[in-house]
């Protein structure tokens, strides 16, 4: 938000305000990632430790260490397309890529989550 704050008078476009602010959130958090490299995944004693009340789920951890595991760029892909709910245009706008590499990272995204998860990929009958 400082980001923002110090940059508004480079916003051409009001209307375009959150894919903008969306758009530095990316950045620093890919900038973020570099430096501090990369994260371990929860062992799976703790992660039945913090099962209890208000903790995360068993799932919710399992698909937080499997998206730790794809490329950055992808990860922020799919992370805004399906948590923040973006469009794939908005998604593109915010990484500064084109629609269709954005198509293409959420595609091979998923195959390397269901992979990882051990989920199949919706087809079996």
């Amino acid at each position: 938000m400082v980001t923002a704050w110090r940059k508004g008078d480079q916003l051409r476009d009001p209307s375009a305000l959150g894919a903008w602010l969306v758009r530095i959130a990316a950045r620093h958090a890919l900038t973020r990632r570099r430096r501090i490299g990369a994260t371990l995944p929860l062992a799976p004693e703790h992660a039945e430790r913090l099962a209890g009340a208000g903790a995360p789920s068993i799932d919710g951890i399992a698909l937080r260490d499997a998206l730790a595991t794809l490329p950055p760029r992808m990860r922020a892909a799919v992370v805004l397309h399906y948590y923040a709910d973006l469009t794939v245009e908005g998604v593109a706008s915010a990484l500064e890529r084109s629609p269709n590499t954005i198509k293409s990272q959420l595609r091979e995204g998923l195959v390397r989550l269901r992979r990882q998860l051990d989920v199949g990929d919706g087809t079996d009958a």
